[in-house]
């Protein structure tokens, strides 16, 4: 593979960069803030040959991405995201990238088996001892009510009352 190619194919990403002449009128918000911020001039006493250079300096820093805060990019955005923040919503981080550990975190967390509480403390067998003893109790109760006679070791204890006639 030839370098030519290896260019062609492999090009760099391009970033939207800023003419000079017909970027003072849309970036006007941005460019005076960061001079008097950044610059410490005031927007109003600059003569015109100082403030072509002074904008030339920021579409510099603007390009290159070396502004030192992200107000100076989008003034909108940045307004709107600072509204929102003191009216208390929730928004997520400005470089919203993805983080594929914390993606893998919730998806291994959602196949976990969750742990809940057991319905009963017994066993199985302990449950199907209680049901017999049980269908014998009613089984035994049914015989007293037919006027059956019923042994009482038959192996069901009752307490009497609630069967005798």
């Amino acid at each position: 593979m030839s370098s030519t190619s290896f260019y062609l194919t492999y090009s760099p990403i391009v970033v939207p960069k800023l003419p000079l002449a017909c970027s003072i009128f849309t970036k006007n918000q941005e460019f005076y803030t960061w001079l008097v911020e950044e610059r410490k001039i005031n927007p109003e006493t600059v003569s015109k040959d100082q403030q072509k250079k002074e904008f030339s300096r920021f579409v510099e820093d603007y390009n290159t991405a070396t502004l030192p805060h992200e107000k100076y990019y989008n003034m909108e955005a940045y307004e709107r995201r600072m509204s929102a923040l003191r009216q208390g919503e929730y928004l997520p981080p400005a470089n919203d990238s993805y983080d594929f550990q914390a993606d893998m975190k919730a998806v291994t967390s959602q196949h976990k088996k969750k742990v809940t509480e057991q319905d009963t403390y017994m066993s199985k067998d302990q449950l199907m001892e209680l049901r017999r003893v049980q269908q014998e109790r009613s089984e035994v109760g049914r015989m007293k009510l037919l006027g059956m006679d019923v042994k009482q070791n038959f192996g069901v204890r009752m307490d009497g009352t609630m069967f005798d006639g």
